[in-house]
């Protein structure tokens, strides 16, 4: 398979606050020499309590973080990203159009016929529909904003999309939609996702691989499988067994 996103030795750092008795500020690790690789085609599932550093490493691998040691070698153009709360994520004042056109004039190179053209194909991709183009996102139910954040996400025809938490805020039934249409949007565009839930459920149904983290160290990576049936690290049987 072809590898989309190499992550190598990954160390990673943020400046901790100084007392007045100190002439400089602390450095604290976050990750520690965490490497993975995503393949294209494929959902590589991030998983980890809160603090375990999933977010850090999703704004390293977004370029996000400047305070890092180790390598991240992207083979596709820039991922984008899919927000937990769609509607903290878009422009409350700005169409959806609008919204969507603004990631294409920002990668620069399509005319405005092709943007337009652009947005009402994505708009169908996600189950919308052209007509969407004019609403605001207050003007659009949870699950339908979601839908628009992740046409914004793919309207660039990323190869990787980091999904932070994409359908925990919907309720069951809309959680299903959103999964599907992630599903298909994968296997039309050959997407790779780098998938962080709380969720196990939600990674078993979605994930080929699976990443667990904890304390800024990947305890342990296997196939989607292999980690929920034969779980090697006792901090993955724990978050196992907490989900049961």
């Amino acid at each position: 398979m072809d590898t989309i996103l190499e992550v190598r030795n990954l160390n990673s750092y943020y400046e901790e606050g100084r007392s007045p008795f100190e002439s400089r500020s602390r450095r604290r690790q976050v990750l520690h020499d965490v490497s993975f690789t995503v393949n294209r085609g494929e959902t590589v599932g991030l998983v980890g309590e809160s603090g375990s550093g999933k977010t850090t490493l999703c704004r390293a691998v977004l370029g996000l973080l400047k305070d890092y040691e180790g390598e991240i070698i992207h083979h596709s153009p820039r991922p984008q990203m899919v927000f937990q709360d769609p509607f903290s994520s878009l422009n409350p004042v700005r169409s959806v159009g609008w919204i969507l056109e603004e990631a294409l004039r920002i990668q620069g190179g399509h005319s405005p016929a092709d943007r337009k053209a652009a947005v009402d194909e994505v708009l169908t991709q996600v189950g919308l529909g052209p007509e969407y183009a004019g609403r605001l996102p207050r003007e659009l139910s949870g699950g339908q904003r979601q839908r628009v954040s992740i046409a914004a996400a793919v309207i660039t025809r990323p190869g990787l999309i980091v999904a932070d938490e994409p359908v925990s805020a919907l309720d069951v039934t809309i959680q299903a939609h959103i999964l599907k249409l992630l599903y298909n949007l994968k296997k039309q565009y050959e997407l790779s996702y780098l998938f962080i839930s709380h969720d196990l459920n939600v990674i078993y149904q979605i994930c080929d691989r699976v990443l667990v983290m904890r304390q800024g160290v990947l305890v342990e990576q296997n196939t989607v499988e292999e980690i929920f049936n034969n779980p090697r690290h006792p901090y993955t049987r724990q978050l196992l067994k907490a989900a049961e």
